[in-house]
């Protein structure tokens, strides 16, 4: 091997040392979501996909680093939820990016959600992340309004990234947006009726269970759940008054239709 090969090939080795051994940098994906993420959480995926050398270099540190193979780097658990709930809008927006304006990806028969990604130098899938590691591990049902898998009626991505030492803030935020959105969230209260996303559905569970575990309710009921998180108003005031065994709920259709601007 000639001394540049030799240079070039401990160069190459010595990058992922020095990259696991430094914190996530969260900047420049920061500034890619500002950039081509709009007000209601839509993508200019055309525009990212000029840049995504630099979305690409963001989901590398987090191929090389997570708060399982380098818990020294984080510093208690919300900084580890901050990692894995980031590193599923940021592989989401990586594999939906390097694809476009192809859309197959999205809902075909293994679905996005199986491609593989990498966390901390292990082989995953958006699957594996979302129901092994975000819902069992952290049981904080309002990461559902934070993560997006880049369908229109998902939760709208954010803006930015989540600034460290603010998860809590930024989950509530996320709750708050979402549930007080009557594209998500209707309640007719002539007809004693809640029409809501199909996500309080799919992860009754996580909602419930939630309640009972950390507000004592015994009987959890979804309503009690939207109550935390409603702004105050007529809409909130008419829900609390109303008994959870009287109400009726439906859920809305899903737009499975790309995120796009």
């Amino acid at each position: 091997m000639s001394k540049f090969g030799c240079l070039l090939f401990c160069l190459f080795a010595i990058i992922p040392v020095v990259m696991a051994q430094q914190p996530i940098d969260y900047r420049e994906y920061d500034r890619l979501t500002r950039t081509y993420i709009n007000a209601e959480g839509r993508v200019n995926y055309a525009g990212l996909k000029r840049e995504l050398v630099a979305l690409k270099s963001f989901t590398d540190q987090l191929g090389a680093i997570s708060p399982d193979s380098h818990p020294q780097l984080f510093k208690d658990e919300k900084d580890k939820l901050r990692y894995f709930a980031t590193a599923y809008n940021a592989w989401v927006l990586y594999l939906v990016t390097s694809n476009y304006p192809k859309r197959d990806l999205l809902w075909g028969v293994l679905g996005f959600k199986d491609q593989q990604i990498r966390l901390g130098g292990q082989m995953s899938t958006l699957e594996t992340l979302e129901h092994k590691i975000l819902r069992p591990r952290f049981k904080d049902p309002r990461v559902h309004f934070y993560i997006n898998c880049a369908a229109k009626d998902c939760p709208p991505l954010p803006q930015g990234a989540m600034p460290q030492g603010q998860t809590d803030a930024e989950l509530d935020k996320a709750a708050r947006r979402f549930i007080n959105n009557t594209k998500y969230v209707q309640y007719d209260a002539a007809r004693k009726r809640l029409d809501i996303s199909a996500i309080f559905k799919w992860f009754q569970q996580d909602f419930t269970g939630y309640l009972k575990t950390q507000h004592g309710q015994a009987r959890p009921h979804i309503a009690q759940f939207l109550l935390l998180y409603l702004n105050d108003g007529v809409t909130k005031t008419a829900l609390a008054a109303v008994p959870v065994n009287e109400l009726s709920v439906s859920y809305k259709s899903y737009d499975k239709a790309l995120n796009e601007q």
